[in-house]
């Protein structure tokens, strides 16, 4: 798998997972633009993360969820948007 594929599926994952704690990127950057370089680093940490099948199965049996997992690479960003 290429980076490019590695980076797209990551993102989906990492969209889901704010989808699951009510974090809401879209908004941050609409009130703050320069929170898409926030939503870029969110991303790449995922992607760098090794936890990708936990995750998944995680958010599964989690459709809904007021914390992330520890392991988390973006569980600190996540959880301050779900609150903001």
């Amino acid at each position: 798998m290429g980076l490019l594929e590695k980076i797209d599926r990551r993102t989906g994952v990492m969209t889901r997972m704010a989808d699951t704690l009510g974090a809401d990127f879209a908004a941050a950057i609409a009130q703050r633009p320069e929170a898409v370089r926030d939503y870029r680093q969110a991303v790449m940490r995922c992607t760098g993360c090794g936890h990708e099948g936990e995750c998944t199965a995680w958010m599964q049996s989690h459709p809904q969820a007021e914390e992330a997992p520890d392991y988390c690479r973006n569980k600190d960003i996540l959880e301050s948007l779900a609150k903001a």
